[in-house]
């Protein structure tokens, strides 16, 4: 029988100091969980996640770290001055590498574990998505058994040529146009063109595809190209179209519509001992890194002023509401 509501008035003043201590738990529990970087036995025995030095690789990565600390199960970035494909190999092969997952962008690491495989048949110019996951998962299961891939990050990574506004003026290229824009394959051999380091040899792919053979062409991070095409020291730049450089410098973003560098995803690749204990913030972190997310990340890290990438990541998850807001932020 319930109460009346004369006596349920009469009663919650008495109850209060029994209730309250209780909806203060229920409360605090109700909301995202803290993030603590491990120390002590936790550092000890936290997962290690090694990832290329890349920024956004690294604020990807850190989203991991961040989000597994919150579900107690410790783990730290390492970045490494190695191939993913590399990281991926010396996982599998030996007994103590000196980490538990690599964080990998799939067209990279597709193209070197192939270059491992004598049997395998190169990738093609312009693989999907899907067909770039197929061939990672054959590779990981020819050559590096005892791994497993998790799901990718929902964001595709695209690339496109990016130039001034006065170098198309000038070799009269249409701003909305794509690469393979007759005015852009009729200039080509006049432009130095730079492209991501990370990216399998251009000059085949842009004849093939673009009948284009420059000037010149030369690597570096995407920092750097896109420096040198402000600055004229190159006149195009082959990068992902969501770089924040892009809107800022009012850059012209030639697509690469015949897919001739393909398209990317981010994915882990973890000891298959450990696949089974990943909390399952994990998946909803890839189902949440998408195309948004992604060039947020970017405007975040992005400048002298741009936060690092442990910084970015922990403001992301904050606003997605995956971790609690730390302490320190005031």
């Amino acid at each position: 029988m319930t109460s009346p509501p004369g006596r349920r008035s009469a009663l919650l003043p008495a109850l209060l100091p029994v209730l309250l201590p209780v909806l203060l738990v229920v409360s605090a529990c109700s909301g995202p969980p803290p993030a603590q970087e491990p120390t002590g036995e936790a550092a000890e025995r936290a997962w290690t996640i090694a990832v290329p030095d890349h920024g956004l690789d690294r604020t990807v990565a850190h989203i991991y770290s961040l989000a597994l600390n919150s579900r107690e199960t410790p783990a730290v970035v390492e970045p490494r001055d190695a191939d993913v494909g590399d990281l991926v190999l010396a996982m599998a092969e030996e007994q103590d590498p000196g980490y538990d997952m690599v964080l990998a962008r799939t067209l990279p690491l597709a193209e070197q574990l192939q270059a491992e495989d004598d049997t395998a048949e190169e990738v093609e110019p312009g693989p999907s998505t899907e067909e770039l996951l197929a061939v990672v998962e054959s590779q990981l299961e020819a050559q590096a058994p005892g791994t497993e891939l998790l799901e990718p990050a929902a964001a595709v990574l695209s690339n496109a040529m990016v130039i001034t506004t006065v170098t198309a003026e000038q070799h009269e290229i249409d701003l909305s146009a794509e690469a393979d824009d007759p005015a852009f394959a009729a200039a080509c051999d006049e432009l130095r063109i730079g492209i991501r380091q990370d990216l399998p040899d251009p000059e085949p792919l842009l004849e093939e595809l673009y009948d284009c053979e420059p000037e010149e062409v030369l690597t570096g991070t995407e920092a750097e190209l896109l420096h040198q095409v402000i600055t004229a020291e190159i006149d195009a730049a082959i990068i992902t179209d969501s770089h924040p450089g892009i809107l800022e410098h009012a850059l012209v973003a030639l697509q690469d519509g015949e897919q001739a560098f393909g398209e990317e995803q981010h994915v882990p690749v973890v000891h298959a001992g450990i696949s089974e204990e990943m909390p399952d913030v994990v998946d909803q972190i890839a189902s949440r890194l998408d195309d948004e997310a992604m060039v947020t990340l970017r405007q975040l890290i992005d400048g002298d002023d741009g936060l690092d990438p442990q910084e970015a990541a922990e403001y992301w998850l904050v606003e997605e509401n995956l971790i609690a807001e730390p302490e320190d932020w005031g």
